[in-house]
Order: C-alpha cells, then structure tokens, then sequence
C-alpha cells in the first residue's frame, strides 16, 4: 500500500507478514488505523487507533473523516510503509504498551460516523434517559422499535448503542464526548458479549470502568447495569461466561446508595424452563426479535420509571417491580419516594392482612426494605473504618431523615458526633476538590489546588483520594 500524497521513490518498503486475525491495517502521518476480528455480535471487532492514546503522546487528533479512510487488507498481505510511519507505528506500540490496565478498559475508536451521530444528539440536550450497549442496544432502532416509541421515547430516551462493540469502544466513546451536552437521570448499560477473548474477569473490569467514566462526567446520573443477556440456543462456553461476568458487576452496585448503580439481571426472562433461548424471541440465538424487545422492556419498565422520578435528596430502596397486590404496591410507590419510615410500618401491619396473596407480598417488600436498610448501616460501618467520616457522617444525616422520630434518633446522635471530629472538617473541604469538573483536572490550578492540600493533610484518607483526582 503506498501512502496518500507520497510517491513511491519517497518511501522504504516494509512488509508485515503473517499478522494473525489481522484485517486491515492503514498508517499515514496522522494515524494508524488497525482491525482485528474477535468474534461476536453484529460487525464486531476491535480496533486501535492513535485516538487511543492521542491525550498520552500529544499527537494530532484523528478527524471523523479520517476515521472512515479505511485502506482494506487481506490477513497476511505485504504493505509498503514509509520509513517515518513505520517509526510513528514504533512509538504508538511503545505507548499502547505503557497503558495500564487490560485491553478491556483501554479507550478504543470504531464506527466514527456513528459517533458523530450521537455527538450531535448530545448537542441537542434533552435527554433523560441514556441506552448505552452494542447491537442488542442498538437494535432498540429495528426490531425493538415499536416497543422503543411505546415505552421509553415519551420519556426522553435516546439511543446510543453501536453494533458490535466491545467495552473498550464504549470508553473511548464516553471519553470522547457523547456526554457533553446531557445530564441524564438515568443511563442503562448492558455490553460484554462482544468481548469474547477476554477473560471473565477483564470483561467485568471493563463494565466497571464504563460506570466510573460516566460517574466522572455526569455525577447525578443513575445507573441501571443489566447483566449481559444469555446467547446461544443451548447453554454452551460463551453463554456460561456471561453468566460469570454477571455474577461479578452484581457487586458493582453502588452499597452507599443503592439507586444510584442498580443492577438487574433479566436473562431467565428470555430463557424456557430447561435453560434453552427460543428462536421465537432471539431467532439468532444472541440478537431479540420485537417479541424479545418487548420482553425487554417490560421487565425493567417499572424500575426505569421510579429511577428516573427519585428525588436526589432522598434516600430508598427500589423495588424491581411493583407488587401485583394493589395495597402493597401503592406502600411501595410511597417508600420508593423516600416515605421510608412510614411505608416500613404499613408495611408491617399489612403482614397479617385476612388476604393470604395480599400478606405474603407485604412480608416480601419489607424484606427488601430490610435488607437495603442493613446494606446502607453496612456501608456507613466500611466508610468510618476506612477513614471516610465525611461520607459516613451524611450518609448516617440522610438516614436519621428517612427514619424520623425515634426510629432515627441513633442516626442522628451518631451524625452529631462525626460532625465534631477533624476528619469531618477536611473531609468537607475534599469535597470541593471530587466536585471539580472533569474536564478541568489536567489544569494546572487544579493540580496546584491539589497540591497544597495535600501538603496541607498529609498521610491523610483524603490525601489519598485528592492525589487520584488528577488526571494523567
């Protein structure tokens, strides 16, 4: 392949030979464009490109036309290169090499005319509702559509989900600006499917980078993490591999508020009693038909709906779906409201309701709220022993709030306490620093802010957490 603008006497041939899974491969000055095939879900693959890490070496950004230059190759084919591409090719090895981390959380460029899409819907503002995956996401726009312009159009959703991406893709994404512009309430993510090289435990390391980014970038939006959803007709290696990832980010639900990150794991949904995926709702065993969408969509509607309607201020426990008992799920509305206390004890007395159906689903909805009530005293018990007694401090506020009167009188005592101690002052005055924007952390003034606090609490718990603010 001779380089654009270059004639042939200008250049040194170089062959690449034999590159295993290698697809195509393009080098200009700019550049350097590579696709590997993996294997999975509609037109996937991975890519590395020089936006990968274009931050890292200062090199010229990639533009979006750019990007669509592809230069095709067949594996194992010979390319003439010139001799300064070949030592760009040299220096951006060296650099990928230096990022940290597994391939699953190093940001990745694919598809740019898509992302120019959602750059665009970005700019537009007005969403509520964010759709973040691959093309079981994406083809909320085929198949799903009905159900999408049903369900989750009236609530001010948009759509950015991308065939054939992996967690890498969806990083480099969040990271390149699909975020600038909205501040969801609420995102719902489900990718990992794509990643079928990687192992279990870099998939689900993946997941959790994606959770950290968009937390960097739009702090009060909630997140609803939906377990990968099982594929294949019969449960095979890849299905049981999504099952073992899921099994990991069920944990990444955040424990200090249990609605910010909540996870769901629908895929039994999908599934007949002896564990096999119909074709009458993934005819492909991997992509849902409009049935599978409608699947879908009723099995998280209910969950979207009061995530999307939470009062910030508040703190609650979800339910995953309303009680068919009508007395019970009007309580359970109320608490997932933030009327925590007064719902618990209607709770309780609906335990001994004369209805049989009626008392086993209040005794089961006070068992979720229960069991978020222990996680939240859990959390506040971790944050204090590791030093945080800020964050323990207001966590333990916000629940002397929900459990007014005497039910709350321990919480309030114990906040009373922590607000006293050092810690808490410095605490406060760190909060100013995790509250800096995102965008603004390479700046200079921020990284002096820094710096003298950390000279001014050193070997200190925020010392620590102020140092990890600034990016590298």
């Amino acid at each position: 392949m001779q380089m654009a603008g270059m004639s042939e006497a200008e250049s040194e041939p170089m062959a690449f030979t034999n590159c295993p899974k290698l697809r195509f491969l393009e080098v200009r000055q700019d550049f350097i464009f590579m696709r590997f095939f993996t294997g999975g879900a509609r037109g996937s693959g991975s890519c590395i490109s020089v936006l990968t890490c274009a931050a890292k070496m200062q090199l010229p950004r990639l533009h979006d036309s750019d990007l669509m230059r592809r230069a095709t190759s067949p594996p194992g084919a010979s390319m003439r290169i010139p001799l300064f591409s070949f030592l760009f090719l040299f220096l951006l090895t060296s650099a990928l090499a230096a990022v940290d981390g597994p391939r699953t959380t190093i940001p990745t460029a694919k598809d740019g005319h898509r992302h120019v899409e959602f750059l665009t819907v970005a700019k537009a503002g007005g969403v509520d509702l964010l759709f973040i995956g691959d093309s079981i996401t994406d083809g909320w726009r085929g198949e799903g559509k009905a159900t999408w312009d049903k369900f989750f159009a009236p609530l001010k959703a948009a759509n950015f989900g991308i065939s054939g991406d992996r967690t890498e893709n969806v990083i480099w994404r969040l990271r390149n600006g699909e975020l600038e512009g909205i501040r969801p309430k609420l995102a719902v993510i489900m990718i990992g499917t794509n990643n079928g090289g990687d192992s279990v435990e870099d998939v689900a390391l993946g997941i959790k980078t994606i959770i950290a980014d968009l937390q960097q970038r739009s702090p009060g939006t909630r997140i609803l993490l939906l377990g990968i959803f099982p594929r294949s007709e019969r449960p095979d290696g890849a299905r049981t591999k999504n099952e073992q990832v899921n099994k990991i980010i069920a944990g990444f639900a955040f424990p200090s508020d249990p609605r910010r990150v909540v996870f769901m794991d629908i895929g039994a949904k999908f599934l007949t009693p002896d564990q096999t995926l119909g074709k009458d709702i993934m005819p492909d065993a991997l992509h849902p038909n409009a049935k599978g969408y409608q699947i879908w969509a009723e099995a998280i509607l209910d969950t979207v709906k009061q995530l999307l309607q939470i009062d910030p201020g508040n703190m609650g426990p979800t339910f995953s779906k309303f009680s068919p008992a009508p007395k019970v799920a009007k309580i359970e509305i109320s608490i997932a409201a933030g009327n925590v206390a007064a719902g618990s004890k209607a709770l309780e007395k609906m335990t001994t309701d004369k209805d049989p159906a009626t008392a086993e689903a209040a005794k089961a909805s006070l068992a979720v709220v229960l069991a978020w009530k222990e996680s939240i005293d859990n959390e506040i018990a971790r944050l204090r022993s590791e030093g945080d007694v800020y964050a323990a401090a207001e966590m333990t506020a916000s629940m002397a709030k929900v459990y007014a009167g005497d039910a709350g009188k321990t919480y309030k005592e114990q906040s009373a306490a922590w607000h006293k101690e050092p810690a808490y002052a410095v605490g406060k005055e760190y909060q100013k620093l995790a509250n800096f924007p995102y965008e603004g952390r390479k700046d200079r003034r921020f990284i002096k802010m820094v710096e003298d606090f950390v000279k001014k609490h050193p070997d200190n718990y925020y010392a620590l957490q102020a140092q990890a603010l600034i990016l590298k």
